[in-house]
């Protein structure tokens, strides 16, 4: 049965051949409330796991598109690297024109495959975490891409005035106006490549084999070295040990093609301030979202060392 939560069972009436069993939410997620589902399908006369994903006011805020990650994940459903997605979820809702009766599609949430396993832990080596990032820089490239500085303007345009001192607005200013540090050519990117993403089979697994990626929401194209950064940052690894590690592992499965290690390290080190300026962003509006001291105080020691940054 539903819990006390009330998953909203109307949600999924656009889906052909399932029944509801049970829906639980999920903890853990930070940029949303998703849910894990128990579905019956009476053709098959099986019931399978799932997850869903909604788009929120919070993935609004976010910038995110649940159109965008299903379309990522139905072109690599093949890889064996990520969830399988379901099903888009739309509804039809009447359209503001009066010009035009034709209802509007509007996108409510994304169903997923639900991946056996647990999280990664440290176990899960910080050379496995690289090589693993080296692989979905080897996936299909996504047709949308992401441009600092536009998703630091659309995280902008959501802070609450209260935010707005005279350092966060020289910290914003200088960034906004500087040209970014891309250094190689687009490439399929998750931006959100923590330990807390990996899913592998037991606590004591440190193979990339059977490791597998969720929550694909923040995936675009991009500069590698701008994804690399934010592993980098998110996972606390050793900067040079890191860049030595991905690169080996791309000259490996791309036919023992040299990487420039130098070029590759001085490209991540650029791309740092950057990462902190928008996990800067992302801690005010989601501390205006949810209220969490915590989100603040992360806010308030990246506003402190990127003043220091841009005054030096």
């Amino acid at each position: 049965m539903v819990d006390d939560e009330h998953f909203d069972c109307d949600l999924l009436i656009a889906l052909p051949d399932t029944e509801l069993i049970s829906a639980s939410v999920l903890t853990g997620g930070l940029t949303n409330r998703c849910w894990k589902l128990t579905l019956f399908h009476p053709s098959i006369n099986h019931s399978k796991e799932y997850v869903w994903r909604p788009f929120s006011t919070s993935t609004q805020v976010f910038g995110i598109e649940r159109q965008h990650e299903y379309q990522l994940l139905s072109l690599i459903a093949d890889t064996e690297l990520a969830p399988k997605p379901l099903q888009l979820v739309v509804s039809a809702e009447p359209s503001a024109e009066k010009s035009t009766s034709q209802p509007i599609a509007q996108v409510i949430g994304l169903v997923v495959e639900w991946l056996s396993g647990v999280e990664a832990t440290t176990v899960f080596s910080d050379q496995r975490l690289c090589q693993l990032q080296a692989k979905v820089h080897q996936l299909p490239l996504p047709w949308w891409r992401l441009d600092v500085h536009q998703r630091a303007e659309h995280y902008w345009q959501y802070l609450h005035t209260d935010h707005h001192t005279s350092s966060l607005f020289s910290i914003y200013r200088f960034f906004q106006s500087q040209p970014l540090p891309v250094a190689f050519d687009d490439c399929c990117c998750h931006f959100d490549l923590g330990r807390y993403n990996v899913i592998v089979p037991s606590i004591n697994t440190d193979t990339i084999a059977s490791a597998k990626i969720i929550d694909w929401e923040y995936a675009a194209a991009g500069d590698p070295s701008l994804d690399l950064a934010m592993t980098i940052i998110a996972n606390a690894l050793d900067i040079e040990q890191a860049v030595h590690d991905y690169c080996d592992y791309r000259a490996l499965i791309n036919d023992e093609t040299v990487f420039n290690k130098q070029q590759w390290l001085t490209a991540v080190i650029a791309w740092l301030p950057w990462c902190q300026y928008l996990a800067l962003l992302w801690y005010l509006v989601g501390y205006d979202l949810w209220q969490q001291p915590e989100y603040l105080q992360q806010a308030l020691q990246l506003q402190q060392q990127l003043i220091e940054y841009i005054n030096k």
